[in-house]
C-alpha cells in the first residue's frame, strides 16, 4: 500500500497561496454547517516523525471558530492511563455533538509503536486493531465524520528534515529519541503500519494516505478531502455561501446479533419464582457473615489490582438502594464510588451514550457501582422514544464490546435485575406516600412507567437475552422479600469475587 504512493507529487507556491486560503474560508463556512447540524467530526493525524503534522494541523485549524474545536496531541500512556482500559482516554476526547477534534497522533499511536518496538505481543496487537475497529464504528454509528490521514515521507526525507531541525538550537528539541529510534527502524515502522493500515481500514473509516514530501501539497490535499468528506454530510441551511450536498438517509435498522427462537415475551421474569422469603433472624445473621467476606474481598481487589464493576438495574422500588446500602456498609469507603445514573444532561448529553459510562469506570483495585447504567439505552430509552430503534438495537452488540473490552482488562462485573410483582410496587409506593421520609423517591415516572410494565418486560427480556455473557451474565433476583432479596444479590456478589480472586476465610 505505501509503496504505491506517489511522493513526487508537489504544487507550485503561487497555486499554494492563492488555493490555502480559499480552502480555509470554505472549512470555517462548514464548520457554521457542523455547529448547526450538530455533527461531530474526528480527524486523524499518524505518519513518520518529522512529516509536519502540526503544521497542517495549523493549516487546518487557522481560521475556524477556536469555540467549535479542540486539538488533542496524544502523548505516550502515562501512570494513570494504566489503571484504565486502554481506550478510555480516547473515549473521553470523543467530540461533542458539533464539535471538530483533531487528533496529533491517536488511538493507533501506542498500537503502532508497541508492535513496532516489540513491546506487545502479535495476539495483543490483533485484539487492539479489532478494539479499534469497534470504538470507530461505534463512533460511526453514532453520526461522528471520521477522517484518517496517514502522511507518509520516504526515509531519505525524513533523514533531511531531521538534520535541518537538529540543526537549529531553537527546533532541535523537536526531534525525539522515540522520532530517532523510528528512522533507525524505518523499515519494520513500514511493515507495521502497512499491517495495520489493512486491519483498520473499514467502508466507513478508510484510511487516506497522503504524500508529504511536499508539505504545500499535503496541506492542500488534507484540506480538500475534509471539505469533499463534510460537504456529503451537512444540510444546508438559510445564509450557507455554497451549495451543500444533502445529508444521507440513515442506515436501516439492524438486526440484532442473533434471532433466538420464539419464545413467551415475559418467559424469564415470569418463571421467577417471587415467593421466596427469609425472617429477620436469619437475614441478620447471613448479612453479617456475608459483609465481612465483602470487606475481604474489597481489600483483595485491591492487593490484585482488579477493577469491580456492580450493575443494578430493576423495577422502581425493587430494592436497589437498599441492598447497594448493604453493600457499601462493611467497605473501606475509599474502596468504592456509587454512581446513581439518571438522564444525561451537560457534556453526557453531547456525547455518545457511552461516554459518560466510560468515564465513571473504577481504576484498578477500585469498585464502581452503578444505580442504573448504560443499559438504559435498551430500556428506558427504547421504551420512551429517547433512542431511534436502529440506535437501541445496535446497542446489544455496543454493549457486549464495552463489557467486553473491560473484562479482558481483568474487570470483574456483576449485573443484577431486581424484579418484583405489580402489585408489590403498587405496595410500596403507596408506603412510600403515607412516609414522608421516603415520599421524595416516588416522582410522577414512576405512576407512568407502571402504565407500560409490559413493554418494559418485554425489553427486559430482550436485554437479558441479547446481554448475557458468558463473563458479564445476568442475574435475575426475585425481590418481593426484600431481605430475601439483599442476601441473594451479596452472596451472588461474593461467590463471584471469590471465584476471581480466590476463597477468603473469616
Amino acid at each position: 500500500m505505501l509503496d504505491r504512493v506517489d511522493l513526487d507529487r508537489t504544487v507550485g507556491k503561487e497555486t499554494y497561496q492563492r488555493q490555502l486560503p480559499k480552502l480555509q474560508q470554505r472549512l470555517y463556512d462548514l464548520e457554521v454547517e457542523i455547529i448547526a447540524s450538530k455533527i461531530p467530526i474526528a480527524i486523524i493525524f499518524e505518519g513518520w516523525a518529522g512529516t509536519s503534522k502540526i503544521g497542517t494541523i495549523g493549516a487546518l485549524s487557522r481560521r475556524l471558530d477556536p469555540r467549535g474545536l479542540r486539538i488533542h496531541p496524544i502523548t505516550p500512556p502515562t501512570t494513570v492511563d494504566s489503571e484504565y482500559p486502554w481506550l478510555k482516554r480516547f473515549w473521553q476526547r470523543i467530540p461533542a455533538y458539533g464539535e471538530i477534534g483533531i487528533f496529533d497522533r491517536s488511538w493507533y499511536r501506542e498500537v503502532i509503536n508497541g508492535r513496532a518496538q516489540k513491546n506487545l505481543s502479535q495476539a495483543d496487537y490483533i485484539q487492539q486493531c479489532e478494539d479499534i475497529v469497534s470504538f470507530e464504528r461505534m463512533l460511526n454509528d453514532d453520526g461522528v465524520i471520521l477522517l484518517k490521514f496517514l502522511l507518509h515521507i520516504s526515509k531519505k526525507e525524513q533523514q533531511k528534515r531531521f538534520e535541518e531541525i537538529l540543526a537549529n538550537r531553537v527546533t532541535a528539541i523537536q526531534v525525539t529519541p522515540d522520532d530517532l529510534w523510528q528512522h533507525k527502524h524505518y523499515d519494520r515502522f513500514w511493515h507495521v503500519t502497512e499491517d495495520l493500515l489493512a486491519r483498520t481500514t473499514t467502508p466507513n473509516a478508510p484510511w487516506t494516505i497522503i504524500p508529504a514530501n511536499d508539505k504545500s501539497y499535503a496541506q492542500l490535499t488534507v484540506l480538500e478531502q475534509i471539505i469533499a468528506k463534510i460537504e456529503q454530510r451537512v444540510q444546508p441551511h438559510e445564509g450557507a455561501t455554497m451549495p451543500l450536498a444533502a445529508r444521507p438517509a440513515p442506515p436501516a435498522p439492524p438486526a440484532p446479533a442473533s434471532t433466538p427462537p420464539a419464545y413467551d415475551a415475559a418467559s424469564v421474569l415470569r418463571s421467577l419464582d417471587l415467593s421466596k422469603r427469609l425472617d429477620e433472624q436469619d437475614y441478620n445473621h447471613k448479612l453479617a457473615k456475608l459483609q465481612a467476606k465483602l470487606y475481604l474481598l474489597g481489600l483483595a481487589a485491591y492487593k490484585q489490582k482488579r477493577p469491580v464493576v456492580l450493575v443494578f438495574e430493576g423495577w422502581d422500588a425493587a430494592g436497589k438502594g437498599g441492598t447497594i446500602k448493604r453493600i457499601t456498609e462493611p467497605m473501606d469507603p475509599r474502596a468504592y464510588v456509587v454512581h446513581a445514573i439518571a438522564k444525561p444532561d451537560g457534556e453526557d448529553k453531547q456525547h455518545h451514550y457511552l461516554y459518560r459510562f466510560w468515564r465513571r469506570l473504577p481504576q484498578r483495585g477500585q469498585i464502581a457501582i452503578f444505580d442504573r447504567s448504560w443499559y438504559g439505552r435498551v430500556l428506558v430509552e427504547r421504551i420512551e422514544g429517547f433512542a431511534r430503534t436502529d440506535e437501541w438495537q445496535r446497542a446489544y452488540a455496543e454493549i457486549n464490546e464495552f463489557e467486553r473490552q473491560l473484562v479482558d482488562f481483568g474487570t470483574i462485573i456483576c449485573k443484577f435485575w431486581m424484579h418484583v410483582s405489580p402489585g408489590e410496587q403498587l405496595r410500596r409506593f403507596e408506603e412510600r406516600k403515607a412516609v414522608r421520609y421516603k415520599a421524595w423517591k416516588l416522582t410522577d415516572e414512576d405512576w407512568r412507567n407502571r402504565e407500560r410494565w409490559h413493554e418494559y418486560e418485554d425489553a427486559v427480556e430482550d436485554m437479558v437475552r441479547f446481554t448475557s455473557t458468558p463473563r458479564a451474565p445476568w442475574h435475575v433476583v426475585a425481590s418481593e422479600d426484600k431481605l430475601y432479596g439483599r442476601i441473594r444479590t451479596i452472596r451472588t456478589i461474593v461467590r463471584q469475587l471469590e471465584d476471581e480472586l480466590g476463597k477468603v476465610k473469616l
